[in-house]
């Protein structure tokens, strides 16, 4: 008999083969070559009517998406994350389990919430098994701290049937300690401090997140707003508002934003669906100090700013693509009670773990938003370290009939040694000195 991960693995392949195979054919019947990208939309929706949510795919139907599908080689795509990412997580086969009552993930060895993970907790997943949801959240957590710091500074833009109505400019600078060796005396998760740079009515309002590596505690938020010139605290629950007004929110970061003990977890299906990626295999990382490194990555234009161009306005029309991946589908469901959200449908990769498509019900049980999370991977040029990056979040309000676009920034930066006393309260109130 095969070991369990070998014959997961396999499984795992043949969803994979078996949704490129249906492309190809599909691609055969149009008369294209099944190794170059090509369109789907309205007039050939059929052959993704089961590889995309529903929400999704009625928009496809009606006309107002249309999307680019590119080939993939799957053993390819999953040299996108390293060496020694891979070779961390066969290395923690049967290393952590799970706190029974938070979902906490912890250390067989010590009982405890472990300080350092390299690779995925949880490398093999059953089906069958009742913690599953749980254990691919987890899976979804680690490949964040792959990136360790980063920064970009990127736009969330309002989008409507009439066209686009509002832009913010913003920074966004993240750390993220369980993955890296830098020091944690404050044993966080992770850290983070974004910014509004225009227009002028937010300039300069700013926000810190500490989050603690512990199983019951909330995140610490601190938000600062320039005319007062106070930093206040913020209940970790308004990652489910709206930010500023658009259609958009704190939590759609990767799909996910929030703590993975915030939610119960639960393994509902599988199957493949349509990933949306800048582009399949990694963008270079490029050498600009001792730690820091450039990412260039084309900018994602959305119809609105594409003269003639057909769809929605908020569709991203440009530098997006669409692949075929094999994924866990999960519902979530947060423990606060001031939360907004209810039940949340997430379509995380079976071998990559990034989430590509959520549906977001109200806590009356009503579905109302979708969010499609784009990313990008970048690797050094030895090829030893590799990030992967949340570059998109298309969020649409299907009761409005409105979308927010976050993200789509032209370049980022890696810092593999951040300071982590830069993530602090004296930061935040000094941002606009």
């Amino acid at each position: 008999m095969k070991p369990l991960r070998t014959r997961a693995r396999i499984w795992l392949s043949a969803l994979a083969l078996m949704a490129v195979a249906g492309l190809l054919r599909a691609a055969e019947a149009r008369g294209d070559s099944p190794d170059e990208p090509w369109i789907l939309d309205s007039n050939n929706w059929q052959q993704a009517q089961d590889l995309l949510p529903e929400p999704v795919i009625k928009r496809v139907r009606e006309g107002d998406y249309w999307f680019k599908i590119a080939p993939l080689d799957p053993v390819r795509f999953r040299h996108n994350y390293s060496s020694t990412f891979w070779e961390g997580s066969a290395a923690n086969e049967g290393r952590f389990d799970l706190d029974e009552e938070t979902c906490g993930l912890k250390d067989r060895e010590t009982g405890t919430m472990p300080t350092h993970v390299v690779g995925y907790p949880f490398p093999t997943i059953e089906q069958t098994d009742p913690q599953a949801g749980c254990k691919i959240a987890w899976n979804f957590a680690a490949t964040n701290w792959q990136a360790e710091g980063q920064g970009a500074t990127f736009t969330l833009d309002g989008v409507d049937r009439r066209g686009h109505f509002r832009r913010i400019k913003a920074f966004l600078h993240f750390l993220s300690l369980l993955g890296s060796d830098i020091p944690n005396p404050k044993n966080l998760r992770q850290a983070s401090i974004s910014g509004a740079l225009e227009p002028n009515d937010v300039e300069g309002v700013s926000t810190l997140t500490l989050r603690h590596n512990d199983w019951k505690s909330q995140d610490s938020l601190w938000a600062y707003v320039p005319s007062s010139r106070r930093a206040r605290r913020v209940n970790a629950a308004t990652r489910s508002d709206p930010v500023a007004g658009l259609d958009i929110f704190s939590d759609d970061v990767n799909c996910y934003g929030g703590k993975i003990e915030y939610y119960s977890w639960k393994l509902v299906g599988q199957g493949v669906v349509l990933a949306p990626v800048v582009q399949p295999y990694p963008f270079p990382q490029r050498q600009i100090g001792p730690t820091r490194f450039a990412v260039d990555i084309p900018y994602l234009k959305a119809a609105y700013e594409v003269p003639g161009s057909t769809g929605a306005p908020w569709l991203i029309v440009e530098n997006l693509v669409l692949v075929p991946r094999p994924v866990w589908i999960v519902e979530g469901q947060s423990n606060d009670p001031y939360y907004n959200f209810g039940k949340v449908i997430m379509y995380f990769d079976r071998d990559m773990y990034r989430i590509y498509w959520k549906l977001v019900h109200n806590r009356a049980g009503e579905y109302f938003y979708t969010a499609m999370c784009g990313y990008h991977w970048s690797k050094n040029d030895e090829g030893t370290f590799t990030a992967v990056t949340p570059n998109l979040v298309m969020g649409v309000n299907d009761k409005s009939n409105r979308a927010g676009l976050g993200g789509r920034f032209l370049s980022q930066f890696i810092e593999r040694n951040f300071d982590p006393a830069y993530f602090s309260l004296r930061t935040l109130t000094r941002l606009t000195d």
